[in-house]
């Protein structure tokens, strides 16, 4: 049991991850030969780009710097013919940088580019979102580190990767989202025979689907420090139960309470894309699948261990070790999310 033990408190030793849209997005808006872009990139991925002096240059040199190490280092091209992003503006506000470009490509056929500059970035801000208008038919993809290229079809060709790039993006959440594996590892504790541990998994995911389509789809709405906060209280909760040997038959209601609060974690990925109806459902429905081979992935990889666990002599030690751990990590992230916000005077 030990490097299962080793390999838990690891992520818990990770840094706390919220869930606000750390992706970069990018608006393509084509007519006819003219192509403009709208690049929308959060500051702290522009301090990694720049170094942490960037983000103090004068406007104009802090223009040319975003422009060079972004877009102006990604190769666009129509047809075969290669297309020229001239930088037009640079708007910063709201913690995000905002920086539009123009281009003329005369050539027809599909718009492809490439966006090595995602590669020199962390976490989830090595994911591009790309929303694009293409000569009045809308199209979306999700670029990253791995899958820097992109392809925009024109002239009636199909557009390729998008629902996958949204099905990776989705499984790419639950990896990096540590405060939910650590919720799902105390669900997973407190079966106490593989129908409960069936029964508890099943709904949580059945919870977490109905809020984040809700709050995907703008019917429910919660403030995100609100929803944050409660993901680590949840947390902790549920590590208490543990502690006292609570695992009762009703431990399924428990997890499909908390996890009507994890969906709403899960929908703040989406929710500052800002598109259509039509165009979300798809990108929901590929997010959300993405999110359920994650968890479907990680719950299959814990569930052999775990059951070998309860068969140990060591079984009461390592799940007193993992709700301690649980618990110390979930007050960090509530006091970093529910008590910090208040001091700085924040909502």
């Amino acid at each position: 049991m030990r490097p299962f033990l080793v390999v838990v408190l690891l992520a818990l030793a990770a840094p706390a991850s919220g869930h606000p849209l750390d992706m970069s997005t990018l608006t393509v808006q084509v007519e006819q030969d003219r192509v403009l872009q709208l690049l929308t990139i959060r500051k702290d991925s522009v301090e990694e780009l720049l170094g942490p002096d960037g983000a103090r240059l004068p406007p104009e040199e802090l223009m040319a710097a975003l422009f060079s190490a972004t877009l102006g280092a990604s190769d666009l091209s129509a047809g075969d013919a290669p297309c020229e992003l001239l930088p037009v503006d640079l708007e910063p506000g709201d913690g995000n940088f905002r920086l539009s470009t123009a281009a003329t490509c005369p050539a027809r056929g599909p718009l492809k580019q490439r966006f090595g500059f995602l590669q020199r970035v962390k976490g989830e801000g090595q994911s591009l979102i790309v929303l694009a208008d293409i000569d009045g038919e809308s199209s979306r993809q999700v670029a990253d580190a791995a899958h820097p290229d992109i392809t925009l079809a024109r002239q009636g060709q199909t557009e390729e990767h998008g629902f996958l790039g949204f099905i990776r993006m989705g499984v790419e959440h639950i990896f990096t989202g540590y405060d939910h594996l650590v919720f799902l590892l105390g669900l997973l504790l407190a079966g106490a025979s593989l129908r409960r541990l069936l029964l508890v998994v099943t709904s949580f995911t059945v919870a977490h689907s109905i809020t984040l389509g809700l709050a995907a789809l703008a019917v429910v709405s919660l403030p995100s420090q609100w929803v944050e906060s409660a993901i680590a209280l949840s947390i902790i909760v549920v590590a208490v139960l543990n502690l006292f040997g609570m695992k009762g038959d009703k431990r399924w209601m428990l997890a499909f309470g908390f996890g009507l609060i994890h969906g709403f974690g899960f929908a703040s990925a989406l929710a500052e894309l800002e598109l259509s109806r039509s165009e979300l459902t798809a990108a929901l429905f590929g997010f959300n699948m993405g999110v359920e081979l994650g968890q479907a992935t990680l719950v299959l990889l814990a569930l052999p261990l775990l059951l070998l666990l309860r068969r140990s002599r060591f079984a009461f030690r390592v799940e007193l070790v993992l709700s301690v751990a649980s618990i110390g990590v979930a007050l960090y992230w509530l006091w970093q999310r529910a008590v910090l916000p208040s001091f700085s005077g924040g909502a």
